[in-house]
């Protein structure tokens, strides 16, 4: 008998992860895929400007260095957002609208301090910031290149800092649907500068920022424009954003170190990228243990691009958390603490096979990608420019040592290595430095272009086989993080912000010392004259796999803290104080 009703239990314990009705299920597909396709078409900014760039040598490596700044904005504010974003569902539940828009007005004001700070130390110390993310030894062309767009895309952040809001307040209170609309042109018109600026105009990489400040002020536009008109009650006058009560004011600032602990938590994220290019360096001398040291493929070349699809695979993470705000929080505001936890369990489902359908969706989107001449050409045409560093050199040995690894390694015909090494002989006249006319006429050689074409070819496949078998990780993953972000913003759809902000904290430091640890325990020591023992592909692979154990984490705490709870009440409170 207890073995019936045990057997019972869990059999109802699985149901009740999925949507209960077909109702449900509309409902939930309803309001999630206008988000989804928001949140796709918001990564695809960021991807456009690493693909529209990958044609130009060191153009991904460049805005990658600089991005990972915008990333660690974006995180800010998805953190403050996570955490705030929550009282936006709870009042906008109860139809309380003023409130709602005081809590906008304070997200603003947040915002705004975060994006000026940042933008007054990229201004003043471009060079630093850049070589902070990737080291020192970044190559002047991508160090030129990023330095341009970093100063330049300081202005698309201060933007965003009222766009985001008036676009995560669309998704939060229901309006999806109109997010998406403005999504759709945001990415229009960034697409629309990008192709005139870098194809039409033949520009450097750093004019993609110039498509980033026009399609963040097309945003806000939009935003606000279609808040005017189908939501007035909620529509935020940037004019205006100065209007905070204090009772709102408390409510928020009490929530403070919960925000401060979810921005340390979630600020790994981004900042993993200079842990990856420690791991993988640029560095033509000694190898970035990428193929060939000659290739001068690093894991930022790689990783830029695969972030950039990672980030669109995994659009369903946003909409857990605002799934959450509307489905979880909006029910507890009203007291509807039964309905609300019905979703709590629901959501987790729904957005697993979500994400597990999104993931099969971007297989042939990775494959077109890879298998684009487009995707691998600046690198390959930074062939050139890499030998040219061995040529300029003071170690006149360096270019030898590229002859002699092309031997051992045989992925290259032994004529073709044979005859470009006679023509370097021909210019090498035992002196150590060579002067630009030797240089020249070296490259100008028939049996030289002919090296140059099978090098440009053997980066293709090393780039193409590395950026797939990387892409493997995050489709796999994916549905993983759909189910425990949604669990993650359990506890602080109730209130239970700091609960879920040390959480956050616990499991994403695990993650990063888990990156550490590979990457200065066992990448770095294993290699050994430009070799690694571990490729970036199972680096990428193990890294990630540190996300069962967090899965773990986020279901455990979900399960044991009692998050339901309606926070509205706390502002009798906070009236009983002021």
């Amino acid at each position: 008998m207890s073995a019936s009703v045990s057997q019972k239990e869990k059999k109802h314990y699985f149901k009740r992860l999925l949507p209960q009705s077909k109702f449900d299920w509309k409902l939930y597909f309803a309001k999630t895929w206008p988000i989804i396709i928001g949140e796709i078409l918001f990564c695809l900014n960021g991807f456009l400007d690493n693909f529209m760039v990958s044609h130009i040598p060191s153009g991904i490596d460049a805005l990658t260095y600089a991005n990972t700044y915008t990333g660690i904005i974006y995180t800010i504010f998805f953190a403050i957002q996570g955490v705030a974003g929550m009282f936006v569902g709870q009042y906008y539940g109860k139809k309380d609208f003023d409130k709602v828009k005081q809590i906008m007005n304070f997200r603003i004001w947040m915002y705004l301090a975060i994006t000026i700070l940042f933008s007054i130390v990229c201004w003043s110390q471009p060079d630093a910031m850049i070589r902070l993310i990737g080291g020192t030894k970044i190559n002047r062309s991508a160090i030129n290149e990023a330095r341009m767009y970093l100063m330049l895309i300081c202005v698309s952040w201060i933007i965003t800092s009222f766009n985001f809001n008036t676009n995560m307040q669309l998704n939060e209170t229901g309006h999806s649907n109109l997010a998406f609309i403005s999504a759709c042109l945001t990415l229009l018109s960034n697409a629309t500068i990008n192709a005139v600026l870098l194809y039409g105009f033949r520009g450097n990489a750093y004019y993609a920022a110039f498509g980033s400040i026009v399609s963040a002020l097309v945003c806000l536009a939009s935003d606000s424009l279609l808040t005017y008109y189908k939501d007035r009650p909620i529509f935020i006058n940037i004019f205006k954003i100065y209007y905070i009560t204090r009772p709102i004011a408390i409510q928020i600032v009490r929530r403070f170190p919960a925000m401060l602990i979810t921005i340390a938590a979630m600020i790994t994220l981004p900042i993993r990228m200079i842990i990856w290019a420690r791991a993988f360096p640029d560095d033509l001398i000694k190898g970035s243990g990428i193929g060939e040291k000659w290739m001068g493929i690093n894991a930022v070349t790689i990783l830029g691009l695969v972030e950039s699809l990672a980030s669109i695979t995994s659009a369903i993470t946003s909409a857990c958390s605002s799934n959450v705000s509307y489905f979880v929080a909006g029910n507890l505001g009203k007291n509807n603490f039964d309905e609300a936890k019905k979703h709590g369990y629901a959501l987790r489902g729904f957005h697993t096979i979500a994400g597990f359908g999104m993931s099969l969706l971007m297989v042939g989107v990775i494959f077109g990608i890879a298998y684009s001449p487009a995707t691998s050409k600046g690198t390959q045409e930074a062939v050139k420019n890499n030998i040219e560093v061995y040529l300029y050199s003071e170690n006149s040995e360096l270019i030898k040592s590229v002859f002699m690894i092309q031997n051992k390694s045989k992925v290259i015909n032994q004529e073709i290595i044979n005859n470009a090494r006679g023509a370097f002989n021909l210019i090498n006249s035992g002196n150590s430095n060579f002067s630009s006319d030797q240089i020249k006429s070296f490259f100008e050689k028939d049996d030289v272009q002919v090296w140059l074409n099978a090098m440009k070819t053997q980066v293709g496949a090393t780039f193409t086989r590395t950026f797939l078998l990387s892409c493997l990780t995050f489709l796999m993953i994916n549905p993983i993080w759909c189910w425990f972000y949604t669990a993650a913003a359990l506890p602080g759809a109730g209130g239970r912000n700091l609960v879920g902000s040390i959480t956050m904290l616990a499991a994403h430091s695990l993650s990063f010392i888990w990156l550490n640890i590979l990457t200065f325990a066992i990448i770095i020591p294993s290699r050994q004259d430009g070799q690694s023992s571990i490729s970036l592909e199972l680096a990428y692979f193990l890294f990630f796999s540190i996300d069962f154990i967090r899965w773990g984490i986020f279901e455990i705490v979900a399960a044991k803290v009692n998050w339901q709870r309606n926070i509205t009440e706390e502002l009798n409170k906070n009236k009983a104080t002021a």
